[in-house]
């Protein structure tokens, strides 16, 4: 009797198994089949929506296209701090309109590429185009010292011997026109630490003195005599102080118009009793407007004299203020100089007429950016990558959340579920990998500027080296 018992058992069993696998498949598929029938009823009540924005929008898989990629319709209200956010962020409750664009997506299409830009399109993170353009345009300020190129006029003549040191008059133009702007900078600004530079390295051997015109009243005509009648000795003919003479051109400001011949004239005038040579170095960036003569002044002041000249330099200056200001030089038996911008007026200030000093060499070598300006800097591009890396993380959670939501809507299929889970993931993984690599180049360009300026200087001071070796 217990031989048919056994059998009977097992069989009993093996149904039971296969019923509630059948019944599992069963269950499975009636889900499916659940949902595949909410989409056909939506698709036939659902209003037809147009996929074609949609289909057009652009996964980023490039650092050009997620630094042009647009902002999610429903993400804009997110706040910087929430799509930063290194912790998790709750993802709000769809208003009715969200929901309704969604369902109208989801019913008009059962492809989940189309799904997941719908994803992108509607919730995407708008944060990225600011946050990529910091980080590419994010560049290492650096203390990069001032190199005067290296000649030959100061300190000895050509036979070795030591030459009578020279009196320095710097004029400084700082009339209305100062107030402009070149790649950025107020042309004021640029002038005035390009001045305090060429005075430092002039004032190692010589005297110098500081006259500003164009500082007083204002461009309009009221105030035209006024402005063209007041050239100032600011700094008095004396040894260099920095910090007097720095001072002294930091309160200085530029209002009105332009009396060039009229400063020449006062510099030739106080000039007058000075024993030994003269040079009276300009720094303008435009043509005389007063009325005066320039050319004629300079020509006076350096007559029948080969110790004075008159050098000038035109700061961003037009082609007729250039031509006038190259007429005052070469009346003034000196030389003319064009700089455009920031960094060819400071080479030009001292291209021609200065040689640093011992002490000005050994400062300099000391003076560029050590290892801590590079930590620094690492450090703040560090922290540009981590809010990219943490709103991908959080535009990622974002997507999750609304698949869970398309889910419990019972609007996708648990298939379409897992495939739009993979492309979040992969999409995820393609971002951080292109934020990798961006934060990875901004460290070599911060090693490279490091390393440029470091033997930038050293070139300069073997230079410097060479030409005191030959006097």
């Amino acid at each position: 009797m217990f031989r048919y018992i056994i059998p009977i058992t097992l069989l009993t069993l093996l149904v039971s198994g296969c019923s509630g696998n059948e019944e599992a498949e069963v269950t499975k598929q009636a889900e499916e089949n659940a949902v595949e029938e909410k989409q056909t009823v939506e698709k036939t009540d659902t209003k037809e929506v147009d996929l074609s924005e949609i289909i057009q929008a652009v996964i980023p898989t490039t650092l050009e296209e997620w630094k042009d990629v647009e902002p999610g319709l429903f993400a804009l209200d997110y706040t910087l701090e929430h799509e930063t956010s290194s912790w998790p962020q709750e993802t709000r409750e769809l208003s009715e309109e969200e929901k309704k664009e969604l369902e109208s997506v989801i019913a008009a299409t059962g492809d989940t590429d189309t799904m997941f830009k719908a994803l992108r399109y509607y919730f995407g993170s708008k944060v990225y185009t600011d946050l990529l353009d910091q980080q590419i345009n994010y560049a290492a300020v650096m203390n990069e010292p001032y190199l005067p190129k290296p000649t030959k006029e100061f300190g000895a003549n050509g036979n070795g011997e030591e030459v009578v040191p020279t009196k320095a008059f710097l004029l400084l133009d700082a009339s209305s026109s100062m107030l402009l702007s070149v790649d950025g900078k107020q042309k004021m600004g640029i002038a005035k630490i390009a001045v305090k530079r060429f005075a430092k390295t002039l004032g190692e051997e010589n005297e110098v003195s500081l006259y500003v015109y164009g500082h007083a009243g204002t461009q309009e005509n009221k105030d035209k005599e006024l402005s063209c009648t007041k050239i100032d000795e600011v700094y008095p003919l004396q040894n260099y102080n920095e910090k007097e003479f720095d001072t002294t051109v930091d309160e200085v400001a530029a209002k009105g118009w332009t009396p060039l011949a009229a400063a020449i004239e006062t510099a030739h005038e106080a000039s007058k009793d000075v024993e030994g040579p003269i040079t009276v170095y300009i720094v303008s960036d435009g043509a005389e407007t007063c009325d005066g003569d320039p050319v004629k002044a300079a020509e006076e002041f350096a007559q029948n004299n080969e110790n004075r000249k008159v050098n000038i330099i035109g700061f961003n200056v037009d082609q007729k203020g250039e031509d006038q200001l190259k007429a005052v030089a070469e009346a003034g038996n000196g030389e003319y100089i064009s700089a455009d911008n920031s960094e060819e007026l400071n080479n030009s200030i001292a291209e021609k007429w200065v040689i640093p000093s011992l002490i000005d060499t050994l400062h300099i070598r000391l003076s560029g950016p050590n290892g801590f300006a590079v930590s620094n800097a690492k450090y703040s591009i560090g922290q540009l990558s981590m809010k990219l890396s943490n709103a991908v993380n959080i535009e990622s959670s974002r997507f999750r959340e609304m698949i869970k939501v398309l889910v419990s809507e019972e609007l996708i299929t648990s298939e379409q579920e897992e495939e739009l889970t993979e492309k979040v993931d992969q999409h995820k993984g393609q971002l951080k990998a292109i934020n990798t690599q961006l934060r990875d180049e901004k460290n070599k360009e911060v090693d490279d500027e490091y390393e440029r300026i470091h033997q930038n200087i050293d070139a300069w001071a073997q230079e410097i080296e060479k030409i005191r070796a030959e006097q």
